[in-house]
């Protein structure tokens, strides 16, 4: 591999200006080249799926707005669900192209909810106390218990402080997923694959890095096994 890992960060054209600002800002201080995925209509095929992936080293899918039901076989049931199908698709197709190939992804709010989603799950369509609305972004919210044996775990205390900034949540959990982290209501607070090649968290770490250690450390350690799987992948097909 030469120069920095690229990682796929993928974004909608619908949301304000300036919404994937903190994203893009925190993988380059973990040493990162930030790649934009914008999401085609429809989404990609596999085919498509795999040249995107291809083109990218780690994949990071980031919050905003919820993932349509009809992507996990439900209704929908609450007034205050907004979609945007065209970046379920292309998500959906990343993320399950991620999965096979063995490409690192890191998903935040949103997208732990579109990894558990992409991967066999389900999910919560509204809950109540977990939106800090109208509070900065870094505002701490409440506490989550961390399970020690985890990506998360490993750069961070056993009981964490998160910020929190979602009305959704996985309420079915994929087969190819653990928790491993939970919040006193117990709410799903970030999950990761049995090998480690997925991590996702509810919480909002980009927000947080310029406060927290764990939050830095997340993204750094995400970028490291982004670098080490393009390492690896240089060297298998000049070998």
């Amino acid at each position: 591999m030469d120069g920095k890992p690229r990682i796929g960060i993928t974004c909608s054209p619908l949301r304000v200006a300036g919404y994937y600002d903190a994203y893009l800002q925190a993988i380059a201080a973990a040493g990162a080249e930030p790649v934009v995925i914008a999401p085609l209509a429809g989404g990609p095929d596999a085919t498509e799926a795999e040249r995107i992936l291809g083109s990218v080293d780690g994949l990071l899918v980031p919050g905003g707005w919820d993932v349509a039901p009809e992507e996990y076989g439900g209704d929908t049931v609450s007034d205050v669900v907004q979609v945007d199908h065209a970046l379920d698709k292309t998500e959906l197709a990343l993320v399950r192209g991620a999965s096979s190939s063995g490409t690192p992804v890191l998903g935040i709010c949103r997208g732990q909810q579109l990894i558990n989603v992409a991967l066999g799950g389900s999910l919560l369509q509204h809950i109540e106390g977990h939106d800090s609305h109208g509070q900065p972004r870094h505002t701490l919210a409440h506490a989550v218990e961390v399970e020690a044996d985890s990506e998360l775990g490993r750069v961070a205390p056993r009981t964490l402080m998160v910020n929190s900034l979602h009305h959704q949540a996985i309420k079915d959990l994929a087969p190819a997923l653990r928790v491993t982290a939970h919040s006193p209501d117990d709410i799903i607070e970030a999950v990761e694959s049995t090998d480690g090649t997925i991590v996702a968290v509810q919480a909002h770490p980009e927000e947080l890095i310029d406060y927290h250690s764990w939050a830095r450390d997340l993204f750094e350690r995400f970028v490291q096994r982004s670098a080490a799987r393009a390492r690896n992948s240089s060297t298998t097909t000049t070998g």
